[in-house]
């Protein structure tokens, strides 16, 4: 329904149509009606004078609530919806707003800048200047924010071990490396530097992220720096190399794809995919 360009004269109580019911017609209005009109009236009036912000209800947290439980408190930092995504993307390393935008699926700019603006004030996220030309801003996660990859790794495996721990969709750069990391098998003997670029193939323009993948203390340690002197270089789609990694897909089959893309040494590639099996 909508209101009639004569809304004025009826709330101030004066005969007329006032309401368009959609089917060509009007209604009469009554003093009831009039008095609802008054008030959408003085509410849209409030709304104008101060945004949209005078009818969202405040959000009571758990503190507020007297729960002193520290994960439920922890839950009043991270516990809503996208902020632990967000997190994820920058553990590894900034990354700019438009970034973060296309790498947490579904997130609106709206949303993206409260998130941002409530990690940054509760020191999990701040705000950093990326050495370009352009001096670009971006938003890295804090020493004490990095440490949320513990959880997040606890939270995947506490998933993987459910009645089903299938999942579908794709995965971004950082999570598929997250994965690795979360996922990361003991390393015996000696194993070869690889140098790991990747791609999330669902963007229109996709960036290329680098990351080393090395055995330190007996364990694969994959890590968001450029590897030195590797012995092979794999450029691949992010969700295709977690499926070469965790879902047996066969190596040659990405290749044939054109989704992956060896060079040097592949017998070192197929060692480091071999331990995740």
């Amino acid at each position: 329904m909508r209101l009639f360009a004569d809304e004025q004269r009826l709330a101030r109580g004066e005969p007329g149509l006032a309401i368009d019911d959609r089917r060509g017609r009007g209604r009469g209005v009554d003093g009831c009606h009039v008095a609802i009109l008054s008030i959408v009236r003085a509410c849209l009036t409030i709304a104008r004078r101060e945004g949209s912000e005078a009818f969202v209800p405040t959000k009571r947290t758990f503190r507020d609530l007297g729960d002193a439980c520290r994960a439920a408190n922890a839950l009043d930092l991270v516990g809503d919806r996208w902020t632990l995504i967000v997190v994820r993307e920058v553990i590894l390393g900034p990354k700019r707003f438009v970034d973060l935008q296309e790498s947490v699926r579904g997130i609106t700019p709206a949303v993206l800048t409260d998130r941002l603006r409530s990690l940054q004030e509760t020191g999990i996220v701040e705000q950093v200047v990326l050495p370009d030309l352009a001096r670009t801003r971006a938003y890295a996660a804090t020493d004490w924010g990095r440490k949320l990859e513990s959880v997040l790794e606890s939270l995947g495996r506490w998933y993987s071990a459910g009645p089903d721990p299938s999942t579908d969709g794709g995965m971004t750069p950082d999570g598929t490396v997250l994965a690795m990391r979360t996922m990361a098998p003991e390393a015996p003997g000696e194993v070869p530097v690889l140098a790991l670029r990747l791609y999330d193939g669902r963007r229109s323009d996709p960036p290329t992220r680098d990351y080393r993948v090395a055995a330190i203390n007996g364990r694969l340690d994959v890590r968001a720096v450029v590897a030195t002197e590797p012995a092979a270089t794999v450029t691949a789609e992010s969700t295709v190399w977690s499926r070469l990694l965790f879902d047996d897909l066969p190596l040659a089959r990405a290749e044939r794809d054109g989704t992956v893309r060896v060079e040097g040494d592949r017998e070192a590639v197929l060692r480091i995919l071999r331990l995740y099996t």
